[in-house]
């Protein structure tokens, strides 16, 4: 980790636009981790939480870090999900926990805000 300054989650949320392809170091607690391969987490903070994503097998978080506190870094991501996008990552996502899709809560296109992460430090 690199970065000294950190940028609070809510920020990033209430101006993602303003991240967007830029760097930045956060702080919270893991609310969720990737059940799969352990390729992403859920950092809470200011009563928010963000996804911070990492490829598959570069970080292995372990189930355990869920509640651990963190500082993580990477480069904020926004784009806009179809809806063919969201069912299609739905389907992936059952299928992966065996579970049935459930497309009930597509509604529309989808703005998503995550952090690319390059590397991250659980206290």
């Amino acid at each position: 980790l690199g970065l000294k300054d950190e940028v609070k989650v809510s920020e990033i949320l209430a101006s993602p636009d303003k991240y967007a392809g830029k760097k930045v170091r956060v702080k919270g607690l893991v609310t969720d981790v990737c059940e799969e391969r352990g390729c992403w987490i859920k950092i809470g903070a200011d009563k928010q939480e963000i996804m911070f994503k990492v490829d598959d097998g570069v970080i292995v978080f372990p189930m355990a870090a869920k509640g651990s506190s963190i500082v993580a870094e990477g480069v904020v991501s926004k784009r806009v999900l179809t809806v063919e996008q969201q069912k299609a990552m739905c389907e992936k996502e059952a299928k992966a926990l065996s579970k049935k899709a459930d497309y009930g809560k597509i509604t529309g296109p989808k703005t998503t805000v995550r952090i690319e992460g390059l590397g991250a430090e659980i206290q």
